[in-house]
């Protein structure tokens, strides 16, 4: 009897003591898996503040598979965001990259930090689609210059694209491989035209000079409402409001026009364009009319 008491007793010693190791090793597996969650959240943050999005996405991925958190989950769509908006961008694709980035802004639970870098990038995005749609523009103006005959303002607004700040860089590279092959492809502006009608004139009898000289005098009075022809064609000072009229806003001026039908936009000198953008201005216009060339 003593005997099975005993026994009874060692067995219902033993069992409680593989509970107890049984708890205390679940305990420790536990804490172990803390422990190298927290870890890889910290190399993962560490990542994010050296600016390598896809190293931190992948220690966030991995704190996520140790346990999941919202944290850790926010955290890892925030970086693999911002590695595919870096990539479209790369790819000039603005308008997909904007939305990723929107994503990485809107995030709930996510890291600060990214937030913040996301918000900076999509500024840059939007700077970047602005200066792309003016060069696109001022493109498009160019050919119209050509066009209609008028090179070398033509060349003038290409020369303006080609030299511009970061033109060459990968963001805009496309558009200038574009405004240098047309700006080489105008032709030379020459005066034979001008030099062979001298030369006839210089040539020509008495009678034909008082012919021409009295041609010019009718045609002097027909012109009387053309600004140059009353010598009120000065150029025009560079500036309205106390700004100065940019290059770019003569050529958004010249869009204005183009948008409304105009079709002789090229055969505008800059001069008519400041012009309009200065009469335009006095009416408390922002957008010219083909009606504000004129002198006032």
């Amino acid at each position: 009897m003593k005997k099975a008491l005993l026994l009874l007793t060692t067995g219902f010693a033993l069992v409680l003591a593989g509970c107890g190791n049984s708890s205390s090793s679940s305990s420790n597996s536990t804490n172990n898996n803390d422990s190298k969650y927290k870890t890889e959240m910290t190399k993962g943050n560490s990542a994010v503040d050296n600016g390598k999005y896809a190293k931190a996405s992948d220690h966030f991925e991995a704190a996520t598979k140790l346990k999941k958190t919202d944290k850790a989950k926010a955290s890892e769509k925030q970086a693999d965001n911002l590695v595919k908006a870096k990539s479209l961008m790369n790819q000039r694709k603005f308008s997909d990259a904007k939305k990723a980035l929107n994503k990485v802004i809107d995030q709930d639970n996510g890291n600060k930090k990214m937030t913040s870098y996301a918000k900076k990038l999509k500024k840059q995005v939007v700077k970047i689609q602005k200066n792309r749609n003016n060069y696109k523009l001022d493109i498009k103006n160019a050919k119209a210059m050509i066009k209609a005959g008028n090179g070398d303002q033509a060349k003038s607004l290409l020369e303006q694209v080609t030299k511009a700040k970061g033109i060459k860089g990968k963001y805009y590279s496309d558009l200038y491989t574009q405004a240098k092959t047309l700006l080489d492809s105008v032709p030379e502006t020459t005066t034979k035209t001008d030099d062979t009608t001298t030369d006839a004139n210089s040539s020509s009898d008495d009678s034909t000079a008082n012919t021409d000289t009295t041609t010019s005098s009718s045609s002097d009075d027909d012109q009387s409402n053309n600004p140059a022809a009353k010598g009120d064609f000065d150029v025009e000072k560079r500036e309205v409001g106390g700004k100065e009229i940019t290059d770019q806003d003569i050529a958004n001026a010249r869009q204005q026009l183009t948008d409304q039908g105009v079709k002789t936009v090229g055969a505008w000198s800059d001069n008519d364009i400041i012009r309009a953008i200065k009469n335009a201005h006095a009416d408390g216009r922002t957008t010219i009319q083909p009606s504000d060339a004129k002198v006032r």
